[in-house]
Formats: structure tokens, sequence, C-alpha cells
């Protein structure tokens, strides 16, 4: 049989392109998975997580960030496995007795491994580093945290303070008069709902304040309190609150507020509680202040998305709390 000057003695079975070629491979997805499990795990740990979810999610990030990690690491040992069993069964046994590895039996040049590109044995020479880049934001969110929601966030995203559904208590109407307020609404803002007779009047009950001199209570209570509370018991029981500095908002012809980002699930949203004070603000926007004060029954109003004013008792510059949301 006489076979064609043109065709190879030992022709080598055409293989399909490489998959990865130009895109992420098997080993590089695996990395990416347990770097973005040990991300997870390593924010957590540390408690920068709460810049972005609330605390509650700790365990089922740990359990998440755990898991990528271990699926990660064992399909890059089974891509590797895998690989190395390629290699060898793709071995071409008279491989050996060729000097050249770019020339082919019938003497035409073939691509070289060295050269890049897949060569005549189908081995890809030639992967693409830009599926790497995907590590980047990964050890940019592991290395640098990300500045809290501040000031102009309030101006943004400053809504209505009042709880829907619930009507408010006006500082003067009657305790006979006090109409009983929605439940559930109370209870999931830190109160119970009053539902006979006595010095609540009917009204939302809070639990009582925590124990001491000028006690640190939390900036969405204190507005809910100031909003809810039939006893007003902040307008004469100085409180001290943590926030940071931010403009008077709508409303008010002057003055200032102290405001704080509230989560209710996660970052995106979070949205600014605020208490008003007269004056000129004391510090730039976005400083952090503890300050005491009282509340003025009353000021919260529509016409000022219910942001109640207080009286300023005393005030301290401080540093950012290591978690600067409430949740």
């Amino acid at each position: 049989m006489t076979v064609p000057a043109d065709t190879p003695l030992d022709p080598a079975p055409e293989r399909a392109a490489s998959p990865s070629r130009g895109g992420m491979n098997s080993e590089t997805q695996s990395i990416v998975v347990a770097m973005l499990g040990g991300l997870l795990v390593a924010i957590t740990l540390s408690g920068r997580f709460t810049s972005y979810v609330k605390p509650g999610f700790a365990p089922l990030l740990l359990v998440g960030g755990g898991i990528l990690v271990v699926v990660g690491l064992l399909s890059l040992v089974m891509a590797v496995r895998a690989e190395s069993r390629a290699h060898r069964a793709g071995a071409d046994p008279d491989h050996q007795n060729h000097g050249d590895h770019g020339i082919r039996h019938d003497g035409q040049a073939v691509g070289h491994p060295g050269a890049g590109g897949t060569d005549a044995h189908g081995h890809d020479h030639a992967h693409s580093r830009a599926p790497w880049l995907m590590l980047v934001p990964v050890l940019v969110l592991l290395l640098v945290a990300p500045p809290a929601l501040g000031a102009d966030s309030v101006s943004r995203t400053a809504r209505s303070q009042a709880l829907s559904g619930v009507d408010l208590v006006a500082a003067d109407t009657p305790v006979s008069q006090r109409a009983t307020m929605g439940g559930a609404a109370a209870r999931a803002n830190g109160g119970t709902a009053a539902t006979g007779t006595g010095a609540a009047g009917g009204g939302m009950a809070f639990a009582p304040l925590p124990d001491g001199t000028n006690p640190d209570l939390g900036l969405q209570q204190v507005v809910l309190r100031a909003l809810y509370d039939p006893t007003q018991q902040l307008a004469t029981t100085p409180v001290t609150v943590t926030g940071f500095i931010a403009p008077a908002g709508d409303g008010f012809s002057g003055g200032w507020s102290i405001a704080r980002m509230v989560i209710n699930c996660c970052a995106a949203d979070a949205n600014p509680m605020q208490i008003h004070l007269e004056g000129t603000a004391p510090a730039p926007e976005n400083t952090w202040v503890s300050a005491v004060v009282t509340t003025v029954p009353g000021t919260g109003s529509a016409a000022n998305n219910y942001v109640p004013t207080v009286t300023l008792v005393s005030l301290t510059t401080v540093l950012q709390p290591a978690d600067p949301y409430e949740h």
C-alpha cells in the first residue's frame, strides 16, 4: 500500500483546544474559591464583618467560609491529579527518539512547547493570567477595611423615623385617651405593647433604662422613646448616646444632628437615625461624639421626618467604635 507523501507516519490524534486557554483553568478556579472562603472566615473572626451584615450572621459566615475553603482545596487536589494523569496518558512513546521537538515525521515544523500555544501533542502552553485579577478585590477586602457610612449617607437616605402603622404619642395627650399601639412593631424595636391602664396609659412600654448615671442608650432607642414613650422618661433622665455629627436635615432652619446608621440586614439597607440639636456643631461632620442628652417632648413631627430635638448636657469627641453601626 502506498502512503501519500504528505501523510505523517506517526499521526498524533487531534485534540480539542483546551477549554482553559484564555480563561480560568480548574486550578485557578479552585484557588479563587478557597481564597473567597478564607476571606469570609478572616473578616468574621476579626469582627470586620459587622461593616457588611448583622452580628447574628457570624455563624453562617464561618460555616459558609469553611465550606468554600474545603471545596476549593479538594477541587485543587483533584484538578492537579487529573492533569497529572492526562499528561502521563498522553505521553508519546516515540517522543524520546526525536531530538527535535519542532520537526514532525514528514519533516514539517510544528509548534514548539516553549513558543506558546498548543503543540503537536495537544498540550496547551499558553494560559491567560487575566483570571488572577479576580483575586485583587479579595485581597483588597482582606487587607483594607471599608469606611463606615457617614454624614453624606444621612443626607442621601434620610427618611421618616416614625414606625410604619404606629401612631405617635402626643406629649400632652391625657393618659386615659392614649390608644394601645401596635405590639409587633413595638417588640421589634425593644419595647412591648401595654394593653392595660396605669402609668404607661396604653402606649408603647419600654424596658427599664440601664442602671447608673447617664446610662448608655442606642440612638435608635432614644428616637423611639422620644416618639413613643407615653411617660417621656428621657425628658427628665439624661442618657448617653454615641454617633457622628451630621447636618440638621429637612424641616430645620438651623442646628445640627447626631446620627448613626442602623442595619436591619446588611449595610446595603442601612438607614440613618438622628436627633437634632440647636446651635452650631462643635466639630466637623463625621466626627464621632459621645453626648449626654435629654429629649424635648413633642418636637418630632412629619415636617422634620420625626427627628426629635434634644437638649445637650455634655459632649466629648471619641474614636469611631469598632462596630460603627447599630443593629
